[in-house]
C-alpha cells in the first residue's frame, strides 16, 4: 500500500503462494442469516444467490451484478408462500438514497445506513423486491492519520494510477456545492467506474495488472475556501486532525444556503473557544462563506 506500489503475481513471494485460493468459496458465508425462531430472513450481501430455506418452503434468488454496477440494483424473487420478515442490510456508505420496490411499488422505509429496512407481509410465490442504492464519490480516512485518505466508489476501493514513490498531495473542498461530494472534483474517465482528478486516472483497485498505484494520498486544504473565495485564514487542525473545513462539510449536503452559513458560523465559534481562531479569523471566515457561490 506504499506510494508508486505494484502488484506480483507468482506462486511464492510476496502473498499466500497459493494458500488462501479457499477463501473465494467463503464469499457466500454471510449472504442471508435467519433469525433463531426462523420469523426472520437477513439478506447481508448483495450478491448473485439462492438460497434454499426447505424448513419454510421458501427460496430466495437474487440477481445483481453489484458492486460493477453503479446504481447499485439488486432484484431478489421470493419463491414459496407464507408469512416472513425480510431484513435488508442499509450499507454505511450509502449517501445517495435507498430505494425499496416490491412488486413495483415504492416502499416507505426508515433506511438508516449500517442498519436493516424491514419487509413484513405474507409472501406468494413470485414476489420481487428492488432495491437500488446509487454509489457516489467519498473519502475514507486512515484511522490513526485523517490526513491520509483513500478514494472509494460506494463500496468499491479506488486508487490512483501513478508510480511516483511519495504520497500525492490532493485539494477538493476549493470545488464543493451545497451537495458537499466529490463530483465537481472527480470526473468520470473513460471507461465504466473511472475517473480522474488532479491530472491522475483514477481505477478500482480490484483491477489486476501490474500498473503502479496509489492507495492513499495526502489531503492538502492549507486555507479555509469555499467555491473561489479564499477567506485568507489557515484551516487549523484540531488535537485529533480534524480541520475546520472537515467539520464543516460533515454536515452536508446542506438543504439550503442558510443552513451552511448556520453551520460555519457555529464551527468557526468552537474554533474560537478552542483558541484555534482569532476573532477577527472567525468574522473572516464567515464573510468568505457568505460571497461563495456554491450552487451545483
Amino acid at each position: 500500500m506504499n506510494p508508486g506500489a505494484t502488484r506480483s503475481y507468482g506462486n511464492l513471494g510476496t502473498c499466500c503462494g497459493g494458500t488462501g485460493l479457499e477463501s473465494h468459496v467463503k464469499f457466500q458465508d454471510s449472504i442471508y442469516f435467519r433469525s433463531a425462531d426462523g420469523s426472520t430472513l437477513y439478506v447481508n450481501l448483495y450478491l448473485a444467490s439462492t438460497l434454499d430455506w426447505p424448513e419454510k418452503g421458501f427460496t430466495i434468488a437474487q440477481e445483481t451484478s453489484y458492486p460493477t454496477d453503479s446504481a447499485g440494483t439488486t432484484v431478489i424473487t421470493v419463491g414459496g408462500n407464507g408469512r416472513l420478515d425480510v431484513k435488508l442490510r442499509v450499507p454505511y456508505w450509502v449517501e445517495n438514497g435507498f430505494t425499496v420496490r416490491l412488486n413495483g411499488i415504492v416502499q416507505k422505509v426508515d433506511a438508516s445506513t449500517g442498519d436493516y429496512v424491514t419487509l413484513s407481509r405474507d409472501w406468494r410465490s413470485g414476489d420481487r423486491i428492488e432495491i437500488s442504492m446509487p454509489f457516489t464519490l467519498r473519502v475514507e480516512r486512515a484511522l490513526d492519520d485523517p490526513a491520509k485518505q483513500s478514494i472509494a466508489y460506494g463500496p468499491v476501493p479506488l486508487v490512483t494510477r501513478s508510480a511516483e514513490t511519495t504520497y500525492r498531495e490532493f485539494s477538493f473542498y476549493r470545488d464543493f456545492s451545497l451537495r458537499g461530494d466529490l463530483s465537481r472534483s472527480i470526473t468520470p474517465g473513460s471507461e465504466p467506474m473511472t475517473f480522474t482528478t488532479h491530472g491522475y486516472s483514477v481505477v478500482p483497485f480490484h483491477i489486476g495488472d501490474t500498473a503502479a498505484y496509489h492507495g492513499y494520498f495526502t489531503r492538502h486544504e492549507p486555507q479555509v475556501v469555499f467555491g473561489q473565495v479564499d477567506s485568507g485564514v489557515p484551516n487549523i487542525p484540531r488535537a485529533d486532525g480534524m480541520t475546520f473545513l472537515d467539520l464543516v462539510w460533515a454536515h452536508a449536503p446542506f438543504p439550503t444556503r442558510g443552513q451552511f452559513l448556520q453551520t460555519v458560523q457555529r464551527t468557526a465559534a468552537t474554533w474560537v473557544d478552542s483558541g484555534l481562531f482569532t476573532q477577527q479569523q472567525r468574522q473572516d471566515v464567515i464573510t468568505a462563506a457568505a460571497r461563495a457561490d456554491l450552487r451545483p
